[in-house]
């Protein structure tokens, strides 16, 4: 495509708000809507009537009569009605309310006295210099506000009465009703050099403007009539809207015309105004709501533009799209971890654009040919945009006329290149690119080693995916945005992508007490996760094994999670060379949000072979739990008699402690019972930890290794609950005096206050697990409500960053303001660095 260079690039400069003067809603109107009829006889549309062609044509074959294009191009046109008596803008009532309350009943001049006005332009102007948007309305406001309450106008002398406002639209002055054309004479009155104390530029937004005398129609692209299975057709509910307002507007001409009793015309004004209040706002108080027969609501203007649903956030924010898809999501471990399954009926159905070049043609022709099967194509797109369905009537056909320059839409196969995404998108790492695995199944597949940026899980998680249609948003896609280029977070500098649970336990089986395994063991492994080598020996070590996944001379020391919890050196990772020569591979080293090799490896060698190790790491932790098992029984969350007798101790000395403190109570005895309480707890852990039995005990190994689990999820598995706590305090609402009937009133020791003694292994009884339950429930309530909350937050922190950029010389600008001279003060890529270190 040629580049016109006579085309001239405007810089917008500002946009100014303003209200449509009658000449200019005049101006834009294509058409003076007479008629409340639509269509004549033969369902052609009527002139002057709301479906008239010269605002624009939503039927195919029809040519607009002012534009002189089709449904495709023709953007649509305005009209206008004029209206038999005025009506108010139900909007713009609270200003017009302030407008003349702050003016002169007689000579319209703004109450302030002149020597007064003279210094609150300048004012007012000097504020317009400095963008001092905030000062400037803080002085309007005031201006108003003490011109409101003036009594004698400071021009003619004249005493003021003020007028009332009765919502919704009702003006009262000395108790008479003003109508719409006294309030306009009112409005006209006053002069436009007070405006600007009023926040109005005459230029743009003459007062008299906010009483509606000349009432635009919309375009009927923007309220286009559909029609029915039956035939039938569907109109818009504008449309209805504008014909009730047609209709009346005739009714009041008529009756006007023809000398008719005022009460009549008053009512139908009342009419008038009430059918174009609704048609602006079907939703204010006071007004009853406009309804279908059936008792549907109209959706009116204002319905359109505001809201979630409305036409910023739901047209121009974040809108549906083509060539997209949504499904649920379930696990598959032997994707890549940078790929996503897609179901095959989801492959065919939604293609990507291949263009016809003399390379791929004979291949483009196999696709066409094949397009009642998969992998085919669905269409043929033209050198001139003409796009052809590819049928078994058309598909000879199309393999003869298919050329160079043509685009086929063919199927998704193996290898594309598409976004994924999961809402809510609360960072960047929400939406990235995954390469295409086309599956027999009715969800998307994802490796869990990916799920974390994601915040996905598997419980009926759905994500959506987004087909690429052009050349450059597919590079982008595989060169920036392509999840291995993001494996390491931009907020810590940590991976987001590594291993967890059944990977990291594999692993640190594998390389803990080096374990040893015999050939065929060591090639049922390797094969597995796609690493050919002939293997000379009989017998292989666990990190002989691990070895030959990482990168020839690689070098890297770390201590192992299981180093951190045993304090036994040889479980710290020592790695010379390429080979692992002792240590545990666990979290702290290929783990999510921990792994520290993983890390290094990003940093050192790039994300190809990051990636590279991540999924033949992960594989070979699962195919070790595959070839060796890995279970948990009861017997894991066994501990002695002696460690169960020392729980009760504790637990019996610190409930005499909590009566000792009892015999004098006030709010300090509460603090210090809660205080004591985390000292029981910390005290039963301490236990468990000494006594539970550690060597095969698997439980013990996933807490150790840090695949899953803590030392604090086994004190109430084994040892005792422990206090519930709601509202961060001791549970005290309850019964008069007590939690239940369970306990005497008054009593405010450890057990009648939530302290729950029993542990999950052993069951707690019916009162413990209702005040467990207590607790419980907070958590779950409290995570109902921070939800939406934080939800909003995010979406207003990302309204106001959203006009940040970085420049060229990485300061961070807000248009032509400086925001930070270096971005993030340190010009710091964190993902790029090492844990935020810039000596890499």
């Amino acid at each position: 495509m040629k580049l016109d260079t006579n085309f001239v690039f405007n810089k917008i400069n500002g946009i100014e708000f303003g209200l449509l003067s009658p000449n200019t809603i005049q101006k834009i109107s294509a058409v003076a809507v007479t008629s409340s009829e639509l269509y004549d006889i033969d369902g052609f549309p009527i002139d002057g009537g709301l479906s008239d062609l010269r605002m624009g044509v939503t039927d195919p074959g029809l040519v607009c009569k002012t534009c002189g294009n089709t449904i495709k191009d023709c953007p649509g046109h305005f009209g206008s009605i004029e209206l038999a008596r005025p009506v108010f803008n139900i909007k713009m009532i609270p200003s017009i309310y302030n407008l003349i309350n702050a003016t002169c009943n007689s000579c319209g001049r703004i109450l302030v006295p002149e020597n007064t006005l003279k210094k609150l332009s300048e004012t007012i102007i000097s504020a317009e210099s400095n963008e001092g948007y905030q000062k400037k309305t803080k002085t309007i406001k005031a201006i108003i506000k003490h011109a409101k309450n003036v009594t004698i106008c400071p021009f003619c002398r004249e005493k003021q009465q003020k007028i009332k406002l009765e919502k919704p639209y009702t003006f009262m002055y000395v108790g008479q009703k003003l109508t719409p054309v006294d309030v306009l004479e009112r409005l006209e009155k006053i002069k436009d050099s007070d405006l600007q104390f009023m926040g109005l530029d005459p230029d743009h937004s003459r007062p008299e403007w906010m009483i509606i005398t000349l009432l635009p129609v919309p375009p009927i692209t923007i309220r286009p009539s559909i029609t029915l299975e039956n035939g039938q057709r569907s109109e818009d509910d504008l449309t209805h809207k504008l014909t009730d307002i047609v209709r009346v507007n005739q009714r009041l001409a008529e009756n006007i015309k023809s000398g008719a009793p005022e009460i009549i015309i008053d009512e139908l004004w009342d009419l008038l105004q009430y059918h174009v209040t609704t048609f602006i706002s079907n939703g204010t108080a006071q007004v009853p709501i406009a309804r279908h027969k059936s008792g549907k609501k109209l959706k009116t203007l204002e319905d359109r533009v505001k809201g979630k649903e409305g036409r910023f956030r739901g047209s121009v924010l974040g809108k549906r799209v083509n060539y997209g898809a949504r499904s649920v999501v379930a696990p598959d471990s032997f994707l890549r971890f940078d790929e996503v399954g897609i179901p095959i009926r989801i492959a065919r159905e939604i293609t990507f654009p291949e263009y016809v070049t003399e390379i791929n043609a004979d291949r483009v022709k196999g696709l066409i040919k094949n397009f009642d099967a998969y992998p085919g194509a669905n269409y043929v797109i033209t050198s001139d945009g003409i796009k052809k369905k590819i049928t078994a009537s058309t598909v000879e056909n199309l393999i003869e006329e298919i050329k160079p320059g043509y685009i086929v839409e063919r199927h998704l196969v193996d290898g594309d290149i598409v976004l994924f995404n999961r809402q809510p998108s609360l960072h960047r790492l929400s939406i990235m690119g995954h390469y295409v695995r086309v599956l027999p199944y009715n969800t998307f597949g994802i490796n869990p080693a990916s799920t974390l940026p994601y915040n996905a899980d598997f419980d009926g998680d759905e994500m959506n995916i987004h087909v690429l249609q052009t050349e450059e948003a597919l590079s982008e896609a595989d060169m920036i945005i392509n999840i291995k280029h993001n494996i390491v977070s931009p907020r810590h500098g940590l991976p987001l992508i590594g291993a967890a649970q059944d990977y990291i336990s594999g692993c640190a089986m594998l390389t803990a007490n080096d374990m040893i395994v015999d050939r065929f063991t060591a090639e049922f492994l390797l094969s597995n996760i796609g690493i050919e080598t002939d293997l000379k020996k009989e017998r292989y070590s666990g990190r002989d094994i691990f070895s030959m996944l990482l990168p020839p001379g690689l070098t890297f020391e770390s201590a192992s999670t299981t180093f951190k919890n045993t304090k036994d050196d040889s479980n710290y990772v020592r790695i010379k060379n390429g080979k692992l020569e002792s240590g545990v591979i666990d979290s702290a080293t290929i783990g999510k949000e921990n792994g520290s090799l993983l890390q290094f490896l990003f940093v050192r060698y790039g994300s190809d072979v990051t990636a590279r190790f991540i999924d033949q790491a992960d594989k070979l932790g699962l195919m070790v739990l595959l070839k060796f098992g890995m279970s948990v029984n009861i017997g894991d969350f066994d501990i002695p008699k002696i460690a169960s007798n020392k729980i009760d101790e504790i637990i019996d000395i610190g409930s005499k402690e909590a009566e000792a403190l009892l015999k004098n109570y006030n709010e300090i005895t509460e603090a210090k019972i809660l205080s004591l309480t985390n000292r029981l707890r910390v005290k039963i852990r301490n236990i468990i930890d000494t006594f539970i039995q550690k060597d095969n005990n698997n439980v013990v190994s996933m807490i150790t290794t840090g695949a899953k689990g803590s030392i604090h999820n086994l004190s109430p598995t084994v040892g005792a609950v422990g206090q519930q706590i709601l509202r961060d305090v001791r549970i005290n609402n309850g019964f008069e005096g007590r939690l239940t009937s369970h306990f005497k009133k008054n009593d405010n020791g450890l057990k009648a206050r939530g302290f729950i003694k029993s542990n999950y292994r052993s069951g707690l009884n019916p009162v413990e697990y209702f005040l467990h339950s207590a607790s419980s429930r907070e958590g779950l309530m409290d995570n109902v409500i921070r939800t939406p909350i934080s939800g909003y937050m995010q979406r207003r922190l990302s309204s106001a960053l959203q006009d940040l950029r970085v420049s060229k010389d990485l300061s961070v600008r807000l248009g032509n303001k400086v925001v930070q001279f270096t971005y993030g003060e340190d010009g710091l890529d964190v993902s790029a660095s090492d844990k935020g270190d810039l000596k890499i």
